[in-house]
């Protein structure tokens, strides 16, 4: 997977240097519409072990991210945020000779909304923050002599920023990264997480000014 995300992103800044000599540097335009990939850090559970100590899985996951951005003006407008990220793991807890195989699956939804601010006076660069809040579904399942599944939505916040490169005026390159303060326990005694994604994609734009 992370091949496959490295030959997008070699395609994207082909395309880039392709077509830029088309845009336009100050344009902006009353929507704007991204897709593209994600890749993300979370924490999928913790197992607990006999001596008081906790096991956290770790996760790295790959999957989606899409948002819609109605712009009010130059320097600012409102965007809703939705991403979607899978990820499977084995992990045996046993020996070789004994072994203890279980296997986690799990994916996480983020659905966040909140204001974004641009700042357009780079020539072609576009770059912009957020500040978000909203909730975050996770499933995961356990398996081993048994199969369980937890499903959970908690509140959440992020902040985060990135760039565009205006290849058009309709069209840009877009990178993204963000960090999302999200409820969902990380230990007993931790009852938060913080996760990081990043994210590139193509970024549609129109309604224009």
């Amino acid at each position: 997977m992370k091949a496959l995300l490295l030959r997008i992103g070699v395609l994207i800044l082909f395309f880039a240097v392709l077509l830029a000599p088309d845009a336009k540097s100050q344009d902006y335009q009353d929507w704007e519409l991204f897709g593209g990939f994600s890749y993300f850090n979370f924490n999928a559970g913790s197992v607990p072990f006999g001596n008081g100590q906790n096991f956290v899985l770790q996760q790295h996951s790959y999957g989606w991210h899409v948002t819609r951005a109605e712009n009010k003006a130059s320097w600012f407008g409102g965007i809703a945020d939705l991403s979607g990220n899978y990820a499977n793991r084995v992990v045996n807890f046993g020996t070789a000779q004994s072994p203890l195989i279980v296997r986690f699956n799990a994916s996480i939804y983020p659905f966040l909304f909140g204001p974004r601010f641009y700042f357009r006076h780079f020539g072609r660069a576009t770059l912009f923050g957020d500040t978000l809040i909203g909730r975050v579904r996770s499933r995961v399942t356990v398996s081993g002599d048994t199969t369980e599944t937890v499903s959970e939505t908690k509140w959440a916040y992020a902040f985060g920023g990135g760039a565009d490169y205006n290849l058009t005026d309709r069209f840009a390159i877009r990178v993204q990264s963000d960090w999302i303060r999200s409820h969902f326990p990380e230990t007993q005694e931790r009852d938060f997480q913080n996760i990081y994604r990043v994210s590139c994609g193509i970024v549609f734009k129109f309604g224009g000014h």
